[in-house]
């Protein structure tokens, strides 16, 4: 939540204590899952488990390549996501697989600039079916269709005396609360692959869409109806290093362009931004089910409000 928006809220109360500003708190909730949503899609944005700031280490004076206050943002965000796919047919023109995701983001506030703390938890399940009709020799037609279910809890400690003060109008309304979402999210892109003798190189375009209804005991019910668009153009190349048996060492570079709209706008903070990747990816030596690959890189977000670099670990990427 920001200042100003915190702020926006404590006047409201302070007008009328029976009709709080239900609709901004409304709002709230919509932003925290679809946050939720595109923040657990590496496909859409990358986060890491190490963040710094490019234009200091690299002495850069460029405020959209990262910034402090976008640094401290990033510290105060904590993604983990399990991707797992599962392919349902072995046909190259007409490929079909189910697709899983468990989720978990953490989002952690200091309001007002005093000691309260704040802690956001969405737990997230995702669930969909994909396939791709291939027309050409390297062009793929790719359709798709998921849920999402998500829970929201909702951790506030309030402890300056201002907001002590305020306590009784919004324990158990928009803090010191959960709330559910589930969403519907159908998809539509091309895809682009090509084989090389030193790799792979593929090309990106998926249009996705999600809307959803809440509920819950937050907000006297009302956690509004999160409602979203990201569309991602992503170049990737997968360059074959050397293979130690089994297990292929492979260097993996993409760029990726990335549009969004709806109650996304809210955490990113813009309407597109851009991401480069550079990683090594290995293969495990031994054959493990639902483990394609593993690594480690270095990912860098131009543009929205969580720009900057982090160190990424890469699992069953492709």
């Amino acid at each position: 939540m920001s200042k100003a928006r915190f702020v926006f809220l404590l006047c409201s109360t302070a007008v009328s204590t029976h009709s709080i500003a239900e609709p901004e708190f409304r709002d709230l909730f919509e932003q925290d899952f679809a946050a939720a949503i595109i923040l657990t899609d590496s496909d859409a944005l990358t986060l890491g488990f190490t963040d710094f700031d490019p234009s200091s280490v690299l002495n850069i004076d460029n405020d959209n390549i990262g910034s402090q206050e976008a640094l401290d943002k990033r510290k105060n965000i904590a993604v983990s996501a399990l991707p797992l796919t599962f392919e349902l047919n072995d046909d190259d023109a007409f490929q079909q697989r189910v697709t899983l995701r468990f989720s978990a983001l953490r989002i952690e506030d200091q309001i007002l600039d005093v000691p309260d703390r704040h802690t956001k938890y969405v737990l997230g399940a995702f669930t969909g079916y994909e396939q791709e009709i291939k027309f050409s020799d390297h062009w793929a037609f790719e359709t798709g269709i998921g849920a999402h279910l998500q829970y929201l809890h909702s951790d506030y400690d309030f402890r300056s005396p201002t907001s002590k003060y305020f306590q009784s109008y919004f324990d158990g309304k928009i803090v010191n609360t959960s709330v559910w979402a589930a969403s519907f999210q159908p998809k539509v892109g091309f895809n682009y692959h090509e084989d090389k003798p030193w790799g792979e190189l593929k090309f990106k375009s998926t249009f996705n869409y999600f809307s959803g209804i809440g509920w819950g005991k937050a907000n006297d019910g009302d956690v509004g109806t999160p409602e979203g668009w990201y569309w991602s153009n992503e170049a990737k190349l997968f360059y074959d290093v050397t293979d130690w048996g089994r297990s292929v060492q492979t260097i993996y570079t993409s760029i990726r362009r990335v549009d969004i709209g709806g109650d996304t706008l809210g955490m990113l903070g813009s309407p597109h931004y851009y991401e480069g990747t550079i990683g090594w990816l290995m293969t495990p030596p031994f054959q493990i089910q639902f483990v394609d690959n593993i690594g480690i890189g270095l990912s860098i977000n131009y543009g929205s409000d969580l720009k900057g670099g982090s160190i990424v670990l890469f699992f069953n990427q492709d």
